[in-house]
């Protein structure tokens, strides 16, 4: 497979994290370390491509995504969590995500790029997902889509995604779920990580 650069956006941090763990993470991007609020039951998927867009039209500051996160006591806002960040640190935290923005514009247009994201338990409904694949592939008609989720979505088996999205369901069980997080941690993570390791070795990406 052509060299591909590969962007993690959401919806949350379990993505970077497996990059890290299996070797493909080589920068740092505005939406590796951020999640929902209500991280289980809703996603910032619809919202990261919905800045995205803004970014490239010139329409963005960094002022209007962070907004008072660090200072309000919640590291939240607008639904938007920021639990990795250090609240000591708000002109570095800033400057970080002006950064990590900058980046991702360039990026976006001027590479081919992998556009990888998941939810947990949340639905996108199928007009949604078609709008975000109209997005991704406006940048690049070549760029590629990997989507994987914990609550089943019927339509991604239908031929209009095959050239360009890889798709994965693997159930998350919202009953085993518990304050210290073990199901996640010692059972899907590890799979998330091991899904990605099989279809990046199998695009030639990591040596088998």
């Amino acid at each position: 497979m052509e060299k591909y650069n590969i962007i993690p956006m959401g919806d949350n941090c379990m993505i970077a994290d497996a990059m890290n763990k299996i070797g493909l993470r080589k920068t740092s991007y505005p939406f590796d370390w951020i999640s929902h609020a209500s991280y289980y039951y809703n996603t910032n998927i619809i919202y990261n491509f919905e800045i995205l867009n803004r970014l490239v039209n010139g329409n963005f500051s960094v002022n209007s995504f962070l907004g008072d996160a660090f200072t309000n006591g919640t590291k939240t806002y607008r639904n938007i969590w920021f639990p990795h960040e250090d609240e000591e640190n708000i002109e570095e935290t800033f400057q970080k995500y002006e950064r990590r923005f900058e980046r991702l514009k360039n990026d976006v247009l001027t590479k081919k790029n992998i556009f990888i994201f998941m939810t947990r338990h949340y639905v996108i409904n199928e007009t949604a997902f078609d709008k975000i694949v109209a997005q991704i592939l406006s940048y690049n008609p070549e760029n590629k889509i990997v989507f994987f989720y914990g609550s089943n979505h019927p339509y991604m088996n239908k031929a209009k995604y095959k050239h360009c999205v890889a798709y994965q369901h693997l159930f998350y069980d919202m009953e085993k779920i518990t304050p210290e997080l073990e199901y996640e941690y010692t059972y899907y993570r590890p799979w998330v990580e091991s899904y990605l390791r099989s279809l990046f070795t199998k695009l030639g990406m990591i040596s088998s």
